[in-house]
């Protein structure tokens, strides 16, 4: 019994040592559900004046309240009934006691590296309390002189309880735990006697209880967990896990597109130019993907399957910027797609043309001025004496060098195209307008002879 008390205080000892100190990394488990109470049953045994023990029983309740995943304070209130023989049947003793106490618990092993889930823990603790004794006790026939009497003791002495146990997750609200408890009394008398001290063979009375104990636990119905079963280190496993994720996220690219997946707005995309997000490239905003638009900067909205700008009309000017979409084939229209109405076809004194508008940034010009620059070649057919001028609108000389690539590229087409004399067409240059494409058109006006 003495080897189990001294193994008993060393594993008390050494639970100091593993009392890990929180930082501000686990400070999320602050809300964590932290008391638990229920109640126990425990058989006792009296080790004191008496040499023969004999069992007794009682039982208690308990609550806890946890400071973190290591340390939590326990109080106890227990009443049961210790018994024992000195000596065979010269003296026998009933103890029904009640007992008060705190103790500190410390688990055991609950902040572990290599077992970040667990549902069994060992503790130990130790504390302060009181006992309250009701004792009795009677000397048999061989008692000698004593032989008959009786003694008895009532009173309240400190004790220390010191003890271990393991404790089982049952659950989210339960927990089991068998626990071996070693109660110090300050007094002798436990047992009803006080011996002699050359006759004692300790100075105090002691006694054990060996506990089944039944705990609920308490707090938030929004957290489950209870701080006893939150192992600080399961947060860095976890934090691991999503850095392992993401990091696969970071280097998966299933439609090859330039875009991570874990980014990727469209990861189906079978189109080469992407945003950041990964959705497919429409510059025009027509709903046609720019790898798939013939015209990926079209000024309208109406459009085919191919994002080529819808002209019903012919004349040019499509039909999202087209205000008359129904003139007459041939007519000459101006960059709004209004029909020239000076009443004869051939009227070469009050000549009205449309614009041709360019890309952003391109000199090229988009198959959907083809009719426009048709219209003006025929007009100056009819009319050998017109002369035109070819209007650039530019802010910079960066702009005037677009604008003259413009105005040439329509002297070109009209040349190559409709065998217009190329000084027919002058280029001259404005300053912006200030209206919409006006940087992106050039303006086609008659000019006096």
């Amino acid at each position: 019994m003495k080897q189990f008390k001294i193994i008993t205080f060393i594993i008390t000892l050494l639970s100091f040592t593993t009392s890990v100190a929180q930082t501000n990394y686990f400070s999320k488990f602050s809300e964590a559900n932290r008391w638990s109470a229920g109640i126990q049953l425990s058989p006792n045994f009296a080790y004191n004046d008496a040499e023969n023990i004999k069992i007794g029983f009682g039982g208690g309740v308990h609550a806890k309240y946890s400071f973190g995943q290591s340390f939590g304070l326990n109080f106890n209130a227990d009443l049961g009934t210790l018994k024992g023989t000195k000596d065979k049947s010269s003296y026998e003793f009933t103890n029904k006691f009640k007992q008060l106490d705190i103790t500190g618990v410390y688990t055991i092993g609950n902040i572990s590296f290599l077992r970040p889930l667990r549902d069994i823990q060992m503790y130990s603790f130790f504390g302060l309390g009181m006992t309250f004794s009701d004792a009795n006790g009677t000397f048999g026939d061989l008692g000698g002189d004593y032989a008959g009497t009786s003694t008895a003791y009532k009173g309240r002495n400190a004790v220390v309880p010191l003890g271990f146990g393991f404790k089982k997750n049952v659950s989210d609200k339960l927990d089991l735990a068998i626990e071996y408890r070693d109660n110090y009394v300050r007094s002798d008398m436990v047992d009803g006697m006080d011996l002699p001290q050359q006759a004692n063979r300790y100075a105090n009375d002691h006694y054990q209880m060996f506990s089944i104990k039944a705990s609920m636990k308490f707090g938030d119905k929004a957290q489950t967990a209870h701080m006893d079963w939150l192992n600080p280190l399961e947060t860095i496993y976890a934090d691991i896990d999503s850095l392992i994720s993401v990091t696969a996220k970071l280097q998966g690219d299933a439609d090859k597109d330039g875009v991570a997946d874990i980014f990727d707005k469209e990861a189906n995309t079978d189109c080469d130019k992407v945003y950041g997000n990964g959705k497919a490239v429409d510059s025009d905003g027509d709903g046609i993907n720019d790898c798939k638009d013939l015209e990926p900067f079209s000024l309208s909205k109406e459009v085919d399957e191919n994002g080529v700008a819808i002209d019903s009309d012919g004349d040019g000017v499509p039909d999202g910027l087209d205000e008359e979409p129904n003139s007459p084939a041939g007519e000459i229209v101006n960059a709004r797609g209004v029909a020239n109405k000076s009443g004869a076809c051939c009227d070469c004194d009050n000549v009205s043309l449309p614009s041709v508008i360019f890309e952003n940034g391109s000199a090229r010009i988009s198959p959907s001025s083809f009719g426009i620059l048709y219209s003006i070649a025929e007009k100056m057919k009819s009319c050998p004496s017109l002369t035109l001028s070819a209007t650039g609108y530019t802010t910079s000389k960066a702009g005037e060098q677009i604008a003259n690539k413009r105005s040439t590229a329509i002297v070109d087409h009209l040349e190559a195209n409709y065998g217009i004399e190329r000084g027919r067409i002058k280029t001259i240059y404005s300053t912006s307008k200030g209206v919409e494409f006006s940087n992106r058109r050039i303006d086609l006006g008659q000019v006096d002879n």
